[in-house]
């Protein structure tokens, strides 16, 4: 059902007038800014996007012994893969 005026609806349930909405294309998120149209991006509840990540940071702590761990960030809106969180191990780094 929908209404024929000049409001839009926020994702919180506020209104505002649709010529001071942000304009936003088709694809990018608000929280992140990530756009899927324009870059192939991971997923956390892809299966496969989950095993590249999972190997991407097992791999990564093979290679950096003076990394302690590693932790995937993802988007809370559209859990999109944002960045990789290190923790260096400072006993190993001497």
């Amino acid at each position: 059902m929908g209404f024929d005026d000049n409001l839009f609806k926020d994702k919180d349930g506020s209104y505002r007038l649709a010529s001071k909405a942000k304009k936003v294309k088709k694809g990018i998120c608000l929280t992140c800014g990530e756009d899927s149209t324009t870059r192939d991006l991971l997923y956390e509840y892809n299966t496969d996007d989950m095993l590249l990540v999972r190997e991407y940071i097992e791999d990564h702590l093979i290679t950096y012994s003076n990394h302690k761990s590693m932790k995937a960030i993802w988007c809370n809106e559209c859990k999109a893969l944002i960045e990789y969180k290190v923790i260096l191990d400072d006993k190993k780094s001497n």
